[in-house]
């Protein structure tokens, strides 16, 4: 398979400014992101408070989990079409769509009123156009901004990504109340009309090299082939699928379990959630300034800080699980960045859209077992024994990475492209 560089649509200048505060491109593109994950948290409250509704747990269930399938069936097709074609435009093709649905959603709404079927059929939509945006939204900063500005960027997106679960989910509340599920769709449609704006307005810095193989489903195969023969880029994989797989189900089942053990109720549960919520906030902040000059070295190494604190849950009193949570959050959000950013300087670039998505795929693949098996570890072993053996899984996975040269040793070099 061959890659070569394909210009599309109007010459935009080659320099982007030094450093991402400057940018006006970038900074527009990663607000009006913020602006649309503020509109799906309105919606994913109103969706899940309607589905509750409907009177049957089973049907409740399927109908969140809707939006899943669709989601892991294509989001390779969807990163394979990434590095055959634009990816600005096909965000802006699944915006659109998205925008479409809800607009026809809003028509059934006042026609017929809310049943699970019409929530079902905006969930399986919403999934498919998610499979085609998401490797796409990967892939599109590599065409923005220098690659050491990658980590800051990515930070500053997490960044708003978090705000936007602080305001968004009590804002779907009030709006459900006030104006029922047909405000919170309208409010999501709103916001991605402000990212289709955006994304029309602002045009890639450089074009990506474009994979150039025979079918898509050859360039599916060509993709899993790169990852499996590209030691630096298999083992980035590894060592990101490792947080969702290790880190999900402690902080999501294993804290619930564990306020209800100790008898710390809901109010303990929150603040312990408000905990890694805030830290991650300020590590993110951080990571805003702080560049190292080995981003994965130093992410590696913070991360064991996080696997430590894993350890406490089921294990420790009130107050040294607080400070563990906390500690968990500040890593994550000072660690996250970094390691994305790596991923897309890391990644050959007619590439990045079929990693990219072999990445989501195995989050969405891995984090539901994981679930189930922590749950399952903990009813048999007891829950401290069963976050014990999760936090030893996860230092033997960083111990893995840092043990790689290519891993400990990258550097981001201060350039468009290699």
């Amino acid at each position: 398979m061959t890659a070569v560089p394909q210009v599309e649509g109007p010459a935009a200048p080659a320099e982007a400014p030094k450093t991402l505060w400057r940018d006006r491109r970038a900074l527009g593109w990663a607000f009006a992101t913020g602006v649309s994950s503020v509109g799906d948290e309105i919606w994913y409250v109103a969706l899940a408070f309607t589905a509750a509704q409907l009177g049957n747990a089973g049907l409740a269930g399927l109908v969140l989990a809707c939006a899943t399938i669709p989601r892991a069936l294509l989001t390779i097709v969807g990163g394979a079409l990434t590095d055959r074609f634009d990816a600005r435009r096909m965000m802006i093709g699944a915006d659109a769509a998205r925008i479409v649905v809800l607009a026809g959603a809003l028509t059934a709404l006042a026609a017929t009123g809310v049943s699970a079927g019409l929530l079902m059929v905006v969930g399986l939509l919403f999934g498919v156009a998610d499979a085609f945006y998401g490797p796409a939204a990967g892939a599109f900063p590599r065409q923005l901004v220098r690659r050491t500005e990658l980590v800051r960027l990515s930070a500053l997106r997490q960044l708003l990504d978090r705000l936007a679960g602080v305001l968004g989910a009590p804002l779907g509340g009030l709006v459900l109340v006030g104006w029922g599920l047909g405000g919170a769709m309208l409010l999501d449609l709103v916001s991605f009309a402000v990212v289709l704006v955006v994304l029309v307005a602002v045009r890639p810095r450089w074009a990506l090299a474009r994979s150039t193989g025979g079918t898509v489903r050859a360039d599916i195969g060509d993709g899993l082939a790169y990852l499996r023969h590209t030691p630096k880029v298999r083992d980035l994989v590894i060592t990101l699928s490792g947080l969702n797989v290790f880190v999900g189900p402690v902080v999501a089942v294993g804290l619930a379990l564990h306020a209800v053990q100790r008898g710390w109720g809901g109010v303990g549960l929150g603040w312990l959630t408000a905990a890694m919520g805030g830290g991650a906030a300020i590590g993110t902040l951080i990571a805003l300034k702080w560049r190292p000059g080995r981003p994965l070295r130093a992410a590696v190494l913070l991360l064991f800080v996080q696997a430590a604190s894993l350890g406490l849950v089921g294990n420790a009193g009130y107050a040294a699980t607080l400070g563990g949570m906390t500690a968990v959050g500040i890593v994550a959000g000072l660690a996250s960045p970094m390691l994305s950013g790596a991923f897309q300087a890391v990644v050959d670039e007619e590439y990045i859209g079929r990693v990219g998505s072999v990445l989501t795929l195995t989050d969405d693949a891995l984090t539901p077992v994981t679930m189930v098996g922590f749950g399952f570890l903990a009813q048999v072993l007891g829950l401290g024994t069963a976050a014990l053996l999760f936090a030893g899984g996860f230092l033997a996975l960083l111990l893995y990475a840092i043990s790689r040269p290519h891993v400990r040793d990258l550097r981001i070099p201060d350039e468009r492209n290699s």
